[in-house]
């Protein structure tokens, strides 16, 4: 009786990948998560004051943000910073400089964006009327109020 091939085994250097690339994933998922517990659910305070301008200019916004993101997506990124990062994990004494490092060069692009709305909100507000900017400042103020801090889950009732 003849004995089945046996299954074969994944390579040693495509485990090394998976577990780089899970460990990535995870940070990432992290950083996104912390972002978001930082802000709360109502976003950060750039997009709460964003959400505060008339309909129409928030939709400039949406629009001028989906931009920002494919040119950003678009842009040739140099490998380097996740290639700085495979090697702190791989190296045998873990590098947190490097890491750290790699991990600030790989969010750039965010910050970029960032400043980009930024910017874009600055000067929609220095362009206002000051019965404009008054306005806004009630619907501001107002948005802001309203928002749920962080560990607002904790103090709701139960129905």
């Amino acid at each position: 009786m003849a004995q089945p091939d046996p299954k074969p085994r994944m390579p040693v250097w495509g485990k090394i990948v998976l577990t780089i690339s899970l460990i990535l994933n995870l940070a990432f998922i992290g950083l996104i998560g912390g972002v978001a517990a930082r802000a709360g659910l109502d976003g950060t305070p750039l997009r709460t004051a964003i959400s505060a301008l008339p309909f129409s200019d928030q939709r400039a916004f949406r629009r001028d943000s989906r931009n920002a993101w494919r040119d950003s997506h678009q842009q040739p990124r140099s490998p380097h910073a996740t290639q700085q990062m495979i090697a702190s994990l791989q190296a045998d004494e873990f590098d947190e400089a490097q890491f750290t490092a790699a991990l600030i060069e790989a969010q750039q692009h965010l910050i970029n964006i960032s400043n980009r709305m930024q910017s874009r909100l600055v000067a929609r507000v220095a362009a206002m009327t000051p019965q404009e900017r008054h306005d806004y400042a009630a619907q501001l103020q107002q948005r802001i109020e309203n928002r749920r801090g962080p560990g607002w889950w904790r103090s709701r009732q139960r129905e």
